[in-house]
């Protein structure tokens, strides 16, 4: 039973990374660049798509949490607080795009591998349509279904890293998956 009560709580090594890291220890911040950059990366890809500007906003966000290490209370875990500051640049960086270069190069969804080409190409159209019915949803439901099915992130974690109840991560969830039905049935 205790260690149901305890399973969302960090580990104690990312606990203790995390006071030395607000400390300023420069070590501590490489392990935990090293432990999260994949996760950060990933979101950064699915809001930018292209490589080079998740990379940049990756190295951003990096950036921008050791210049706010001291505000980093811990209340939050710190996978949940570097996912806030990545999303939050990622969407200054699509702000910022001029209208050409939002459009992604699709080749990078594009499936690889030894596929019949038909497969691939229905795959890549049915990727291709949820990819624009996601991105029809509200911002809010977008980062919801981003961080909840793509990410993998409990309930728990979504509502740390987007500031919102287990409750209304759960109801935008339930209300993008009406409005994707919805928007894939038009489609069709």
């Amino acid at each position: 039973m205790e260690a149901l009560l305890h399973q969302d709580m960090p580990a104690p090594d990312e606990t203790h990374l995390a006071e030395r890291f607000r400390a300023g220890d420069r070590d501590a911040f490489e392990a935990i660049v090293t432990l999260h950059r994949r996760a950060v990366y990933r979101v950064a890809r699915r809001l930018l798509r292209r490589h080079e500007d998740a990379d940049e906003a990756a190295q951003v966000a990096f950036v921008r949490a050791w210049n706010a290490r001291e505000r980093f209370r811990g209340d939050a875990q710190l996978k949940t607080w570097l996912i806030r500051i990545v999303l939050n640049v990622s969407k200054s960086m699509l702000a910022s795009r001029r209208p050409e270069q939002a459009l992604s190069d699709e080749s990078g969804w594009l499936e690889s591998g030894r596929t019949d080409p038909g497969v691939r190409i229905d795959r890549a159209r049915m990727r291709h349509e949820l990819r624009c019915a996601v991105t029809a949803l509200p911002p809010r439901q977008q980062e919801v279904v981003m961080l909840k099915v793509y990410e993998g992130l409990t309930y728990r974690e979504v509502a740390e890293t987007l500031e919102l109840s287990e409750g209304a991560v759960k109801a935008h969830l339930h209300q993008a998956v009406s409005n994707l039905k919805r928007g894939l049935a038009e489609s069709r």
